[in-house]
């Protein structure tokens, strides 16, 4: 999103951003307060009162006190078009809808965006004896809602179909999710990163593999803490470290249990937004076992730095790596594969050079004007033209 406002702003566009408030976070997010109100020429944030969702501490939700907000402002803005994030996951603390509202009444284009799979969660997260009743319902809710809208937006073609089986008849596909197009990604490789910058000794001459998200049950945690102990086990296996950057609710599970006795992984807790590449971009191996994913931007960002990709051969990831070229994928859920193919790369600093290169030049072939946030905004650019009106 905060690529998607700087282009708007570089382009003399206005734009109104309301979003959940994280006062109530500042010991997490001290800064939360330098991303409300005029940040960029023409672009306001207004911060809406919200709660935590779903049990997450960071995950945040506006509540229905937000209402009123959020008309006031829309009435004061006057937008031409406008565009929900997630408008199921809202309508479950809000109970409405206000955004698309107010476009039926003022007569303009309301596109709903569909980011997170919460289908695929449910099993998560819910009881095994109400998974598949909580599964119908999420369906149900999720079809209502997304068909009241102009358009539903997603950035990933195999999502674009899946919406289009559950009875979505609205769905428009756009590569408008991902991560920036950097010019030249090799120059955030610097020798002695994590001695310099984290203070961490004897890392930077090992394999250093990387596992960035969150720290939650959809993530596939479980399946990481099965099998990643069995690495120490393999013979011959060059010097590896574990390295984990994320927050969320497993954190003091991994702490405290086997995982990080047996691996003694290095917790970098989270990283901010604008580290992220650097830190990518100087590790040998992103890896994730995630299934459940709508786009994956994290595996989008590891291949725009270079960095080659461990993942579970699954939709999701066929729609981003090409495999043995830019990454490797292994058999979903089937640990034994997992392991050997992490030991493979672990082992084979020649094979992952040639990974890391085939990813940087086919992340050079994209130009500057094909980035995502360009792609959003020629979207709705088009959707302005068009007139699809909700």
């Amino acid at each position: 999103m905060w690529e998607r406002l700087k282009k708007l702003s570089q382009l003399g566009h206005s734009a109104l951003c309301l979003v959940s408030s994280y006062e109530e976070l500042k010991d997490v997010y001290p800064n939360w307060s330098d991303y409300v109100g005029c940040i960029l020429n023409n672009v306001e944030i207004v911060s809406l009162t919200s709660q935590q969702w779903m049990g997450v501490k960071r995950e945040r939700n506006p509540i229905r006190n937000s209402v009123a907000i959020i008309n006031k402002a829309l009435e004061r803005f006057q937008p031409d078009i406008i565009q929900i994030e997630e408008p199921d996951r809202l309508w479950t603390t809000m109970f409405t809808l206000p955004g698309l509202s107010y476009a039926k009444r003022s007569n303009i284009p309301c596109i709903a965006s569909y980011r997170t799979n919460f289908i695929d969660y449910i099993p998560d997260y819910a009881p095994g004896w109400s998974v598949n009743i909580s599964k119908l319902t999420v369906l149900l809710l999720t079809r209502w809602i997304y068909n009241q809208y102009s358009r539903t937006l997603v950035g990933s073609k195999f999502m674009a179909q899946r919406l289009q089986s559950w009875g979505i008849s609205n769905v428009d596909y756009a590569q408008v999710i991902g991560s920036q197009l950097l010019p030249n990604p090799e120059k955030l490789r610097q020798p002695n990163f994590f001695q310099d910058v984290y203070g961490l000794q004897d890392v930077d001459c090992t394999v250093k593999i990387l596992f960035l998200g969150r720290l939650s049950p959809d993530k596939n945690w479980e399946f990481n803490c099965k099998y990643l102990p069995i690495l120490k086990r393999q013979r011959n296996i060059q010097k590896f470290t574990i390295m984990v950057a994320g927050k969320g609710e497993l954190e003091d599970d991994l702490l405290k249990g086997s995982f990080a006795q047996e691996l003694s992984p290095v917790m970098l807790g989270e990283v901010p937004c604008d580290r992220v590449l650097q830190l990518l971009a100087n590790v040998d191996l992103h890896v994730t076992s995630s299934v459940k994913e709508t786009f994956g931007r994290t595996v989008q960002e590891s291949l725009s730095v270079g960095t080659p990709v461990l993942a579970p051969d699954c939709p999701w990831t066929r729609n981003l790596v090409t495999p043995n070229f830019d990454g490797v994928l292994y058999e979903a859920q089937n640990g034994k594969d997992f392991i050997q193919k992490l030991t493979e790369l672990i082992n084979q600093p020649d094979t992952r050079a040639l990974l890391r290169t085939n990813a940087i030049l086919s992340s050079q072939h994209q130009s500057i004007e094909s980035d995502p946030a360009s792609e959003w905004i020629k979207y709705l650019h088009n959707q302005l033209q068009t007139r699809k009106y909700c």
